[in-house]
């Protein structure tokens, strides 16, 4: 195993490369819009195969890409990296902060970041606050009539409503709102967002409204602003390229041109963190959301919503990408312990009947009460889910018939990366690094398990060998 404790930054080693021998191996996450890779050989032994790692400053949830000899992936809150996948040396690294893209100078970034700390410490205040009443409701439930505590809460609420309308005031200030960073809560931060390469350019996407596109070189050619995400926790819609137009998601829909970045259209959206898969229909572009919306990407109209069940309570608990396989799109979602559902839809054959009828519900199957932030994965005539607590769910994919429902013993954190299948293995992780290995089939067998330190993101595999990004390092596995 090769670890490199002090990388190299800004190599000229692409230099030696011509672009006419790159192949874009994995220019995106999902882009068979399954979770399937079809390779020969997988690691099992992830510790005894380790090829490389090499540390890495800043944590991320977003999964690397392959282009050629370039594994391109993102880390917190603002950095584009580009790594040789032989060797794991970082070739370049771009910031994308809102300082950089303004180009300001030194003078305006202290004032800014002296705005930023006022506005931290009365967020401070806020969450203290908080902390105060929920004390003080815990003790009027036990006590309604005790007018006391029901004053003290009050006050407190005022207070909490009187430094929010300051931080209000302070952020939307002409010299500061530009620079303004939206809220992104720890466990998604600003880099869930997986780059983009469309075999000319590479396009990044972070959560403080911004999209950059860039040459494989790492030059940057072109930036957007549009909008911060309309979630606190921040946003995980993956940038993708279809009929020609990059398809971006923050708060709303928005179709850029890919050579500059200008915006041909937006479309109204509610809260979601999944990204919608693309179809055709007789060379007609659509995509299906994670909310059960139908999209025409030629203008983005909405043509058909409500397709997915969502609590009306927690309608925010969407957070997965919905699966594409022979011609039949399956997603679910779910709240909690509250309800849990499958979805398969069928692709009508003309245009003519998307527009008259909408997709074809083939089967709606209620499963596991549970969030589910993995995506579904299809193979073999199954479809497997797995909850965010480590439930893996079986089902026909014909008819939604339930095959198996298997919790998994022994694992710990949050089911966060995509359940994947790589040599007829299935790779299933959680937030606290377990990675479990089991048989697909009718019946649950697991093969062995992997302990790799914190990861959210999905692993790569590519011909003998497999890349994965924790929190702490880029690893390659298997045989380069």
């Amino acid at each position: 195993m090769q670890s490199m404790k002090h990388p190299l930054m800004f190599l000229t080693l692409l230099g030696s490369f011509g672009l006419t021998n790159l192949q874009a191996d994995i220019p995106v996450w999902r882009g068979n819009h399954n979770g399937t890779f079809e390779v020969t050989s997988a690691p099992i032994d992830w510790s005894k195969e380790q090829v490389w790692e090499i540390p890495l400053d800043t944590k991320s949830n977003g999964t690397p890409i392959l282009v050629g000899n370039r594994l391109i992936f993102t880390a917190e809150p603002d950095k584009l990296i580009c790594a040789d996948s032989q060797s794991g040396q970082i070739l370049w690294q771009q910031s994308n902060d809102l300082f950089t893209l303004h180009n300001i100078d030194s003078a305006k970034k202290a004032q800014i970041e002296t705005h930023t700390a006022m506005i931290e410490e009365r967020n401070l205040q806020i969450g203290k606050l908080k902390n105060e009443v929920r004390r003080l409701e815990a003790n009027l439930k036990k006590d309604p009539d005790n007018k006391q505590v029901a004053e003290a809460m009050a006050i407190k609420e005022g207070e909490m409503e009187g430094y929010q309308e300051e931080i209000n005031v302070m952020r939307n200030l002409p010299f500061y709102k530009d620079f303004d960073m939206p809220p992104a809560h720890q466990t998604n931060g600003y880099t869930s967002y997986s780059p983009h390469f469309d075999g000319k350019r590479i396009y990044a996407q972070f959560g403080f409204g911004v999209v950059a596109a860039y040459d494989l070189d790492g030059k940057r050619l072109w930036t957007s602003f549009l909008e911060n995400p309309d979630h606190n926790w921040g946003g995980a819609t993956m940038p993708q390229i279809i009929d020609g137009k990059l398809i971006i998601r923050f708060d709303d829909y928005h179709a850029l041109d890919p050579s500059n970045g200008k915006k041909l259209w937006s479309t109204e959206s509610e809260v979601v963190f999944g990204t919608p898969v693309p179809f055709t229909v007789e060379g007609k572009h659509f995509a299906f959301t994670p909310r059960g919306e139908v999209i025409r990407i030629s203008d983005g109209k909405v043509l058909q919503k409500g397709l997915v069940k969502i609590n009306t309570d927690r309608a925010w608990a969407i957070f997965n990408t919905p699966a594409l396989v022979d011609n039949i799109i399956y997603a679910a979602n779910g709240v909690g312990k509250e309800e849990g559902h499958a979805y398969a839809y069928r692709i009508p054959s003309t245009v003519a009947s998307l527009n008259k009828k909408g997709l074809e519900l083939v089967w709606h199957t209620e499963v596991s009460k549970d969030r589910y932030y993995s995506s579904p994965l299809i193979h073999d005539g199954l479809v497997y889910l797995v909850g965010q607590e480590s439930v893996i769910t079986a089902l026909e994919a014909k008819t939604g018939d339930l095959v198996y429902e298997q919790k998994i013993q022994g694992v710990s954190g949050t089911a966060y990366p995509t359940m994947v299948l790589a040599d007829n293995k299935i790779y299933q992780g959680t937030e606290d690094g377990d990675m479990v290995i089991f048989e697909p089939g009718r019946t649950f067998k697991e093969i062995t398990r992997n302990k790799l330190g914190p990861y959210r993101s999905t692993p790569l595999f590519i011909n003998k060998v497999a890349y994965l990004r924790t929190y702490e390092r880029l690893i390659a596995v298997g045989s380069l």
